[in-house]
């Protein structure tokens, strides 16, 4: 009796460790990585992704992965791979007419890898954002709009819930629909922090105006809430942060394009 007891002592003495050896066994086969895609898809063909040899198609937990025509992108998947496998892509083709919309290489290390995507009108526009500005923020906009190529000045407003003082603070001025445009930005006094940005408002306007509504004349349609968007508040600089501006099924949407791991 005392012999099989001091076995089974042994026995559970070892589990830990036997465990471990295990656990160290699966991280070295493979790694994962994280992997994020924003942008949009104009086109009215659904789009599908491909990270290395692993396709996201209709079938992967009921096609929540597919990109929807005409949809804002925000693909979030983890990858995982053999540490030994080389020249991992990431491809995107249209579900109808079988051809590639997209291809990048896949960072060979890492545990997150970030792609902005944005195809319009048949083909794809790339986002070229300057360099960070240590002294400043820059924020990037791509106004998606055929209605008129005004353009159009974008700001903050909110009404202060004491005083009823409507504040505002520009973003950028004069920018051109259907393009890139690019404008340095640090936190206004009156939308410091995260408080008083989430009582404010996004709003875009015609060019030198703060009552014409730029996007089909219409308020509901030119204005939304700025929670989702991270704007820099105050104290941060260096930020390089582009949104593309869009009309989707249920108003106005905002997509953010580039993934910042420590803003939140």
């Amino acid at each position: 009796m005392q012999t099989y007891k001091q076995h089974i002592l042994t026995l559970l003495a070892l589990l830990p460790a036997a465990f471990t050896a295990c656990n160290k066994e699966d991280l070295s086969a493979g790694r994962a990585m994280q992997v994020l895609i924003a942008g949009y898809n104009s086109s009215g063909h659904a789009l599908q992704v491909s990270l290395d040899t692993t396709v996201y198609d209709a079938s992967v937990k009921a096609g929540n992965f597919i990109v929807k025509p005409e949809s804002l992108v925000h693909f979030n998947a983890t990858h995982f791979y053999a540490t030994n496998r080389q020249h991992k892509m990431v491809v995107i083709t249209d579900t109808v007419t079988k051809q590639e919309v997209f291809r990048q290489p896949l960072p060979a290390s890492g545990t997150k890898a970030y792609f902005s995507f944005l195809y319009i009108d048949g083909k794809e526009v790339p986002s070229q954002p300057p360099a960070a500005d240590p002294q400043a923020n820059t924020l990037g906009f791509y106004l998606r709009y055929t209605g008129s190529n005004d353009p159009v000045d974008i700001s903050l407003t909110r009404a202060d819930a004491t005083t009823g003082q409507v504040h505002r603070a520009y973003l950028a001025r004069n920018v051109q629909p259907n393009t890139w445009a690019y404008a340095d930005y640090l936190a206004h006094p009156q939308f410091a922090n995260r408080q008083m940005l989430e009582g404010a408002s996004i709003c875009f306007t015609k060019a030198g105006t703060t009552d014409q509504w730029a996007f089909f004349d219409d308020e509901s349609n030119s204005k939304m809430s700025v929670t989702s968007l991270l704007l820099p508040q105050a104290g941060e600089k260096g930020i390089v942060q582009p949104y593309f501006v869009v009309h989707g099924v249920w108003g106005l949407e905002i997509g953010r394009m580039f993934f910042y791991p420590d803003r939140g």
